[in-house]
């Protein structure tokens, strides 16, 4: 097997989904190549993880997989909407690869549900609900972590030894608001404040590191990255990881009220109100982001939504209170209740949920997966 990645060489367009891929094909040993050199590893001005060769195309390869910002990428700080057509000539015919799209967007309906996107062997689609309408060649992915996250959050204390404290961080985050972080804001941290105290510190990321490995990582993640707030992790309890929208339990395809202008909007009204007839639990649409899995593998208790009540789909789901604490928003008090009546469970939940992230979730984990589901596992 040989991967080829379509991936772009902006110094500052955070392509995770490649890396991520790419240090676990390094891992087990799978030869990669880049249509550029991508993602230095460290300071060394040639070290990157994703190189170009030449005398390497996409033709000499068994899998060809394109990033999700190839296409459509937004320039941090400005929110300019970059876009550029798919790589000429990726569906020729008598192609002898497979063909992957990574998608990591954010929102119900993205770039990879345009009619070119059918010609895709697969699609690995981040942030996927099994009770929404889905293309039939996409597949549930996860942002997940890279070995910069292991890197950052290393050496962590132990969960008795840390700050009994709850990260409630949303700083890096969209020009708007997410629907399900705003309902926990008002239904469910207030309360769980009262029962454990908030570290609500907050970093100020335009601000460049002085270390250089530190400011390089900032600069390849558009500047999302603060040794300090991993620092904090790694010294935290627990961190509060509410992320995304909450939609109506129906219809099956929502696509018409999530996008649009007025007739959207009433349309959108009209199923909030039919849904208060409904028993299936709201939809969680963009539930995932970065702050779960960096406060996974630091070994925090990850507080979220319910997944699989809201109709997440991953991979290998976790446990409601074996791997991670999920909320039912319209119940809150279940959840409030239990962390006051068995405070010994924080403990338990933080090392269940750090093992399997590991066993699930780690480069060379996602690595397998991706082989079998190209074919080559």
């Amino acid at each position: 097997m040989r991967v080829y990645f379509y991936c772009r060489d902006e110094p500052f367009n955070l392509q995770e989904d490649v890396v991520t891929l790419a240090e676990g094909l390094k891992k087990l040993g799978v030869p990669f190549y880049g249509s550029c050199n991508y993602w230095r590893q460290s300071a060394v001005s040639d070290d990157f993880l994703i190189k170009h060769d030449p005398d390497v195309s996409p033709d000499d390869c068994d899998v060809v997989v394109v990033s999700y910002t190839w296409s459509v990428f937004m320039r941090p700080g400005s929110f300019e909407v970059l876009k550029r057509p798919l790589p000429e000539g990726l569906f020729k015919k008598g192609r002898r690869y497979v063909t992957v799209c990574m998608d990591n967007h954010d929102g119900y309906w993205t770039e990879s549900w345009e009619p070119e996107y059918r010609k895709f062997d697969l699609i690995l689609r981040s942030k996927l609900n099994r009770r929404a309408w889905h293309p039939e060649n996409m597949r549930p992915w996860v942002l997940g972590f890279t070995n910069r996250i292991v890197q950052a959050t290393s050496g962590a204390l132990s969960f008795a030894e840390r700050r009994r404290v709850v990260s409630v961080n949303f700083g890096a985050s969209h020009p708007y608001g997410h629907g399900a972080r705003i309902e926990a804001e008002k239904k469910f941290l207030p309360q769980l404040e009262k029962i454990i105290p908030f570290d609500t510190t907050k970093d100020d990321l335009k601000k460049e590191p002085s270390n250089p490995y530190e400011r390089l990582m900032w600069e390849q993640t558009g500047m999302r990255f603060s040794q300090n707030y991993y620092n904090r992790l790694k010294s935290s309890q627990a961190v509060a990881c509410f992320c995304g929208e909450l939609i109506p339990p129906m219809p099956w395809n929502p696509q018409s009220y999530m996008v649009g202008g007025n007739k959207a909007k009433l349309k959108r009204h009209f199923f909030d109100f039919i849904a208060k007839f409904d028993l299936r639990p709201r939809r969680s649409i963009q539930w995932d982001s970065f702050r779960a899995w960096e406060a996974w593998v630091a070994g925090c208790v990850v507080i979220n939504l319910d997944l699989e009540m809201y109709g997440v789909d991953l991979p290998v789901m976790p446990e409601n209170w074996k791997h991670y604490i999920g909320v039912d928003l319209a119940q809150p008090k279940k959840t409030l209740e239990r962390i006051k009546d068995e405070p010994e469970i924080l403990g338990k939940v933080a090392v269940e949920g750090h093992d399997w992230v590991i066993a699930n979730y780690s480069p060379a984990a996602m690595a397998r997966r991706f082989l079998e589901l190209a074919g080559g596992g």
